[in-house]
């Protein structure tokens, strides 16, 4: 669809595009946008649904003998137009980024019809036989109106509408609707504080039940068939488990125990849902460790005889979770790591159906039971969106509505979804020695996300992740917070930046390429200008991640999953082939000072911080008490190691190498940052920095008329 030249407004959401004046209003309002942002608007809204590819815009925006940086001018017409329209690239609510192709527009576009001419005919002419053919005319007009219009308020009665269901204060969790969709049951802190309760209310009312009010942590409550009762999980210490209790108060009773601990709270609350009940109301499907030691696999109780059968046994790093039934109960849908699996009940042959680098924030299925409805969000559900996909597979379709969406329940035509909002920073304390830090300040901050601080070698400048052009990027700065700088723009997830040893270049990993859901390892001038990538790319079928420099400037060490498991790799600085460095799990590594240990962590799943020695050696447990998920909160000095301590309120704290004993530091202020690079010390041992999440905040949103 395209504006022809007799209509030359173009309308969506409350904003008006006036072609021929080249102008942009929003609700009548004149808005401010510049000529190169107003033709990149132009483009996207004359093609609806259509990606605009880069090559058409240069094209468009700057004549072929025109010298120009592109990619930058493309980028900040981009950004000025979505500062126009009030969004972001982790929002989009009308401009799509497709990374490396081009841009999209997903909003509804109206195009006027353009005003029908009459001629004027000499009243004269008006006969009596005239008049009663415009009385009849007259008639019929009214009656094809009474028609439309019924019809069409029938159609936009019909039409999805998007509205809030919990917006209490507080971080919410695991919306689950009853069999009827009438009543929403999900897990709530009350307002503040890290105790989380089950909370029943009925849609289109204000008025909460509390069902649980003991444990510190319940959470993932799921109704059974006939609405009358509703299974959750709880985590406290000596009754870890499954539970039942009345969908209306009452006792509860303990179904199973389970393997799950406090330190797990992120996992369970952020990311991966445990519990399903089968539509026959016989059977619990839940996700859990077969041991404490292993990752977690799907079981089947049984709720007659409290049996439990296992169903998939996971070799990957990653674990299953987010079990849900098919509608007639003879599928299973469940995430293996980021990826999207079905099986059968009965067991047999699983079925992989896709996988993302976002994949792992929920599942639920659509009422016929053809299509999977799932979440893919970024770094703590930033940026979220939901999909579908059909259970026989394929590729994904993005639904029209869902914006920052993830934890999908689905009912009849009711579906409601969790959105989040997060900010992290950059904090800083004065080490006053290894042992002692003095009060903390707020270095590098925005609304946005702001993690991943390295110092440079000399300690002058300082590189990090951020958020605030839109999507992850690598940013530098001075060690002060000032003079920022954007390093890459890629407009996709880039981060973990690490100097070289010689200050001149920044090693840093990003899923620019994005289709196949795997990321790669770059290299970019510190002082600016185009990355080269050192591995993989688009068709590479393995990730690439968390990179680190030898102290030498040799090697460049990595992450990558292309043994079937995350191990640690190295490659030539200058690119090349890789050789295997650790066989029994790794993940984040840096080498000591003196270049002789590698220091490394074991992932997402696997707690404690290891060594073994560079030219190869056996490896050995460092530091037992660094929990699986918090990979990035450690920095090699010369005497030891700061890394976070969750065994009390979490903190910094230093072990030593030599003695081996460990000494707290500081609390934070705030809850860490899980899965991010949080932690850097200043090569002089002057000055540390932490991420923190400062402000965290979760509604409960309802699509009415789903289909």
């Amino acid at each position: 669809m395209s504006a022809t030249s007799s209509s030359r407004i173009i309308r969506f959401s409350v904003f008006e595009v006036n072609l021929q004046t080249g102008e942009l209003r929003r609700r009548g309002q004149k808005v401010k946008l510049q000529e190169q942002p107003f033709q990149v608007l132009c483009m996207l809204v004359e093609r609806p649904g259509e990606v605009i590819t880069r090559e058409e815009l240069r094209s468009r925006l700057w004549p072929a003998d025109t010298f120009v940086d592109f990619d930058h001018g493309l980028n900040a017409a981009i950004k000025r137009l979505r500062d126009a329209l009030g969004e972001s690239a982790e929002t989009p609510l009308f401009v799509e980024t497709l990374a490396r192709r081009g841009y999209r527009f997903i909003g509804n576009v109206e195009i006027p019809a353009a005003p029908h001419s009459a001629r004027n005919r000499p009243w004269q002419r008006l006969f009596a036989t005239r008049n009663a053919l415009i009385v009849g005319l007259v008639v019929c007009t009214f009656a094809l109106l009474f028609l439309y219009y019924g019809h069409s308020l029938r159609s936009k009665a019909g039409q999805p509408s998007v509205i809030p269901a919990v917006t209490n204060r507080g971080e919410k969790y695991s919306p689950s609707l009853s069999p009827d969709g009438q009543q929403l049951a999900f897990t709530w802190n009350g307002g503040s504080g890290s105790q989380f309760s089950i909370y029943v209310k009925l849609i289109g009312t204000e008025e909460l039940l509390r069902l649980t009010k003991q444990a510190p942590i319940d959470f993932n409550p799921v109704w059974s068939p006939d609405g009358r009762y509703i299974a959750f999980c709880r985590i406290q210490k000596g009754e870890n488990g499954i539970y039942i209790i009345p969908a209306i108060g009452g006792a509860e009773r303990r179904v199973r125990e389970a393997h799950w601990e406090e330190q797990d709270f992120d996992d369970v609350l952020w990311l991966g849902g445990r519990l399903s009940w089968s539509p026959d109301g016989k059977v619990l499907a839940l996700s859990d460790r077969p041991s404490r030691n292993e990752q977690s696999s799907i079981f089947l109780l049984s709720l007659d005889s409290l049996e439990a059968r296992r169903l998939t046994s996971p070799s990957r790093t990653g674990g299953d979770f987010n079990p849900a039934f098919s509608p007639d109960g003879r599928t299973l849908a469940f995430n293996r790591g980021l990826s999207i699996y079905t099986v059968p009940v009965s067991g047999g042959e699983e079925q992989y159906l896709s996988s993302g680098a976002q994949y792992g924030w929920g599942l639920a299925w659509t009422p016929d039971g053809r299509d999977i409805v799932f979440a893919q969000a970024g770094f703590l559900a930033n940026a979220g969106w939901l999909w579908k996909i059909s259970a026989r597979g394929g590729d994904p379709e993005r639904l029209q509505f869902g914006q920052g969406g993830i934890e999908p329940s689905i009912r009849g035509n009711r579906l409601v979804y969790s959105r989040q909002e997060l900010n992290l920073n950059i904090w800083r304390r004065k080490l006053d020695s290894l042992l002692s830090a003095g009060p903390p300040d707020r270095i590098i901050s925005s609304t946005r996300m702001e993690s991943g601080p390295q110092y440079s070698p000399d300690g002058s400048k300082i590189a990090f992740e951020s958020t605030r052009s839109g999507a992850y990027e690598v940013w530098i700065c001075r060690s002060d917070g000032s003079d920022l700088l954007q390093l890459t723009h890629y407009d996709s997830i880039s981060g973990t930046p690490r100097w070289s040893p010689n200050g001149q270049q920044i090693v840093f990993d990003s899923r620019v390429f994005g289709s196949n859901g795997n990321t790669d390892i770059f290299v970019v001038d510190s002082h600016g200008g185009s990355p080269r990538m050192l591995t993989g790319g688009a068709s590479a079928a393995s990730s690439a991640a968390v990179p680190s420099w030898s102290r030498n400037g040799r090697w460049i060490y990595f992450a990558s999953d292309r043994s079937g498991r995350w191990e640690v790799w190295k490659m030539p600085s200058t690119g090349g082939s890789a050789v295997q460095v650790t066989h029994r799990g790794g993940f984040a590594a840096f080498e000591s000072l003196d270049g002789k240990v590698l220091y490394y962590a074991k992932g997402l799943n696997v707690p404690g911080l290891w060594r073994m020695p560079t030219d190869g050696g056996e490896e050995s447990e460092l530091i037992s008490s660094l929990e699986p998920g918090y990979w990035g909160y450690w920095a090699v000095v010369e005497d030891g190691i700061y890394y976070l301590d969750t065994t009390a309120k979490p903190g910094i704290a230093f072990f030593n190498v030599t003695t081996h004993r460990t000494t707290r530091v500081f609390d934070l202020e705030n809850r860490p940052a899980r899965e991010a690079p949080g932690l850097a010390v200043s090569p002089d041992k002057g000055t540390i920095l932490y991420t923190q999440v400062d402000a965290l905040s979760r509604d409960i949103t309802l699509v009415e008329n789903f289909r």
